[in-house]
């Protein structure tokens, strides 16, 4: 029963750990996600640098696989090599080392005070500021005490003869170790929640510290997993970032085992604590290996490419979107954001531009290329659809809600666009078929209100991406300008069907149907611009 109780209080312990983290990592993200995009954007070509900004991002997310999940995104996007990747994922190695330096404080016994405070603050602050400061206090106050309970909970296994066994093969076996701690690592997928409970064993001197370094080195693979996992589902980019990041900590691991014992002697003398000796042999490792990989990392980039390389079968519907970023939904909501752009770039440059020439020739080959180009927009549409619809679930802000109920709007109004050029393609079967022309002057006005439409969405598609309000204001004020040219349009082509006596009804009756759907064009264009201004 008592062995019973004691695993209990164990997962308890791991639990209330865990879920501080959680919370932790939740506050920082809403605050610094917006820096953190801006930071990775101005990624230079520079590893030195890269290393710089993955630990401020890492500790930042304190989380190195939303980090990698961030690469991921930015490197399946175009924005980021592999090879600045590198960098970045060795700077976040280092960075998720100041979590565990952060954790070897023995600030235990005040633990329920910083979640006091913490609640306090939550709970009754009104500022969105002092709320997420109030859940950062919160979340470290249960890491402290989460690790509290499960150092408790060790205190029995020192008289547990079948466990100071075990802890004897173990530390006979380091390799054994090494796969045990990765597992379980990967299981938890927190390094951190590892080498707490680490710190724990040993300073209740349930294990010795020459068993500690192994279970490190484990937890280094194991926090990988989280990036491998996520990448199954995605294109090559993102499985080439989850490969490097696995293969980096295991050739550091490689690198360290047959020094183990020089390595476990060179951690002792950095600290009299123990707490403080784990935490210090990972900062170390850390630091070595990437020392030692950083000037490699563009060759390294290279080989992994060559063994990876793009299949031409391998075909992501969406360029930006990443299911794993959806728990940081600043980040999740920027990557909507891109491929709303991309999908209306996608309308624009290959349906909108061909679609006078299709009225024009209507030739079969400009039919199934619009064809192909209307499938990928309805495919991009059910993406971003259903990545949005992912974020209900999320605790998001209301300022977040408003950007993700705008992209759906936004999204919704694209899906139209295509649907209505590629409707097109009816009209312009008619005319080949029937032989149909249009006058000289009608023709010319049609290519300038089509040629104002563009305009008008290339203003939408500049609101978007550069978020720049005073962009869609412009399409807005253009709106009467539009449905006045329209009107114009209608009087003078009926003025010339006229002055021919009537004839050519067909025709004009193809002419009229055209014009109408340009302005059903414009007036999605037109919700679009409305959207980014809030007016839904």
């Amino acid at each position: 029963m008592e062995a019973v109780m004691m695993f209990i209080t164990l997962l308890g312990g791991l639990g209330l750990f865990l879920y501080g983290m959680n919370l932790t990592s939740e506050a920082l993200q809403k605050a610094a996600a917006k820096r953190i995009k801006y930071t990775l954007g101005q990624l230079t070509k520079s590893p030195f640098l890269g290393v710089i900004v993955g630990i401020i991002i890492t500790f930042l997310l304190q989380s190195s696989s939303a980090a990698t999940v961030l690469l991921v995104g930015f490197v399946s996007a175009g924005l980021m090599t592999l090879s600045n990747a590198m960098g970045v994922i060795m700077g976040s190695a280092i960075g998720t080392t100041l979590t565990v330096q952060l954790i070897a404080f023995k600030i235990t016994d005040y633990a329920l005070l910083l979640v006091a405070a913490g609640s306090v603050m939550f709970i009754f602050s009104s500022k969105r500021y002092y709320r997420n400061l109030g859940q950062i206090i919160l979340g470290f106050g249960l890491i402290f005490y989460g690790m509290g309970v499960m150092s408790g909970s060790m205190v029995p296994l020192r008289n547990s003869e079948f466990f100071i066994n075990l802890i004897l093969r173990l530390t006979n076996h380091p390799i054994i170790t090494i796969i045990a701690s990765t597992v379980f690592t990967g299981i938890i997928q927190s390094s951190a929640a590892t080498l707490a409970l680490t710190m724990s064993l040993v300073s209740h001197g349930v294990v010795n510290f020459s068993t500690a370094i192994p279970i490190m080195l484990g937890a280094n693979i194991g926090t990988t997993a989280t990036a491998l996992i996520s990448s199954l589902g995605a294109g090559k980019e993102a499985k080439r970032v989850a490969v490097a990041n696995f293969v980096f900590k295991l050739i550091g691991v490689l690198i360290i085992l047959p020094f183990l014992k020089l390595y476990t002697n060179l951690a002792l003398l950095t600290a009299g604590d123990v707490s403080r000796q784990i935490a210090n042999s990972h900062t170390i490792f850390n630091v070595l290996i990437t020392a030692i990989m950083l000037p490699f990392s563009f060759k390294f980039a290279e080989f992994l490419t060559k063994i990876m390389p793009d299949d031409k079968e391998d075909r992501v519907v969406a360029k930006f979107l990443d299911a794993s970023s959806l728990d940081v939904p600043d980040i999740a909501l920027w990557q909507t954001k891109n491929e709303l752009v991309r999908l209306a770039k996608i309308i624009d440059e290959k349906m909108l531009s061909r679609i006078m020439t299709l009225m024009e020739k209507g030739d079969e080959e400009i039919i199934n290329f619009l064809s192909g180009q209307e499938k990928k927009v309805d495919a991009l549409y059910v993406a971003i659809a259903n990545f949005l619809t992912g974020l209900v679930q999320r605790n998001l802000t209301e300022e977040q809600s408003e950007k993700q109920v705008m992209y759906l709007n936004i999204s919704n109004d694209l899906e139209h666009l295509g649907d209505i050029i590629y409707g097109t393609t009816g009209l312009a079967g008619k005319v080949q078929r029937q032989n149909i022309s249009f006058s000289n002057e009608d023709w010319q006005e049609l290519m300038d209100m089509q040629a104002k439409i563009r305009g008008n969405l290339q203003k939408v598609i500049e609101a978007i991406a550069e978020e720049k309000p005073e962009a869609a204001t412009e399409v807005l004020k253009k709106q009467p300008e539009i449905a006045r040219i329209e009107k114009n349009l209608r009087f003078n082509h009926f003025m010339r069907v006229a002055e021919n006596g009537g004839e050519n009804i067909e025709s004009s009756s193809i002419y009229l149907d055209f014009l109408n759907n340009l302005l059903r064009i414009n007036q999605h264009v037109v919700s679009m611009a409305q959207a980014t201004l809030g007016i839904v």
